[in-house]
């Protein structure tokens, strides 16, 4: 009697066991099919332009269903849109975390990241994405941006490279390798990025701002020169072109064209630093050309000199360098 009691027990306690698994299996795929529900409802509204409310509904679904990666995917876009930057990147990293071969979510959680100016999480992200999609121009487009701004220039040639094979006929990739070689201080690369990007993108004014910065850089002042006048030509009011066309005359010992072309410059971006310290540099030179010759002359320059140097430090008080200048001069 007592072993068929214990028997029974024993059949009785399986049973409930058996019971509750059926029970919660059922409760959980109750929950998925909830969760599945709001996704469903989400989209719907996100692509009506209704970002609160499908927040809300994928809020829902996540709780209903925490493992929901292509919820948190969507939640993470909406936040993005939304400019909620912070909150778009902590469930895009719950949704790489599940779904660790998305590279949609890897793109997007490094665009996050560098709009937050995270860059070191930015490229992490990006290099993920390359792992998973060697193909993606994007993904290394991204990984050479962020790796640049950290200063790891070697890592950002390396996926630059990348992307210029992947897609050779875009300009701003060739610009984006000049500029890291440019930081390099490699300036012969740099020349020859600049003028791949000048040959695809045919007479662009940036593109030749770009590669005659870059002769400058080499001190090839009358190649610069030739590109900067075309700048103008089509710019007339390139304030930045006519600043270094200043700077090339300068080296080119044409002190009244170099004073000219600051002039220009200042007159167009008045609140240029740079174009007025130039200016004053220029003027400085003139006085000390009159110097012996033309003592009024000599005087008047220098005055007008001291003028531009003290308008650019009212613009940048932290050109030290400049101030002692200034100071020397005004003693």
């Amino acid at each position: 009697m007592r072993i068929l009691l214990r028997s029974r027990m024993a059949g009785v306690l399986v049973l409930s066991i058996s019971l509750s698994i059926f029970i919660c299996g059922c409760d959980e795929s109750a929950r998925r099919d909830q969760a599945v529900s709001l996704y469903v409802d989400a989209t719907t509204l996100a692509e009506s332009g209704q970002n609160a409310q499908a927040i809300t509904k994928l809020s829902q679904a996540v709780k209903q269903d925490p493992g929901f990666a292509i919820a948190y995917s969507l939640l993470g876009d909406i936040y993005m849109q939304q400019s909620q930057y912070a909150k778009s990147a902590e469930v895009l990293e719950k949704a790489v975390e599940l779904n660790p071969w998305s590279i949609e979510d890897f793109q997007n959680l490094g665009k996050v990241y560098r709009t937050m100016s995270d860059f070191t999480s930015a490229a992490k992200a990006y290099a993920r994405a390359c792992e998973i999609d060697p193909q993606s121009l994007a993904a290394h487009l991204g990984a050479a941006e962020a790796y640049y701004q950290m200063k790891d220039y070697d890592k950002a040639i390396e996926y630059g490279q990348t992307a210029s094979q992947l897609a050779p006929a875009d300009g701003e990739i060739q610009k984006l390798l000049g500029d890291i070689y440019t930081a390099r201080q490699d300036s012969e690369m740099a020349t020859d990025a600049y003028k791949r990007r000048l040959e695809l993108g045919g007479n662009d004014p940036d593109a030749m701002l770009s590669l005659a910065v870059a002769y400058l850089r080499s001190q090839e002042y009358a190649a610069a020169t030739e590109l900067l006048n075309s700048v103008v030509q089509l710019e007339p009011q390139n304030a930045e072109a006519w600043r270094h066309l200043g700077f090339a005359s300068l080296r080119m010992d044409q002190l009244d064209t170099a004073i000219d072309n600051y002039y220009f410059a200042v007159q167009i971006a008045p609140d240029d630093y740079k174009s007025h310290k130039g200016l004053g540099v220029a003027y400085m030179m003139k006085s000390r050309d009159l110097a012996g010759i033309d003592e009024a002359g000599a005087q008047e320059f220098k005055q007008k000199a001291l003028n531009q140097w003290r308008r650019a430090l009212d613009i940048d008080p932290t050109q030290d360098k400049l101030l002692a200048l200034y100071r020397k001069y005004t003693r």
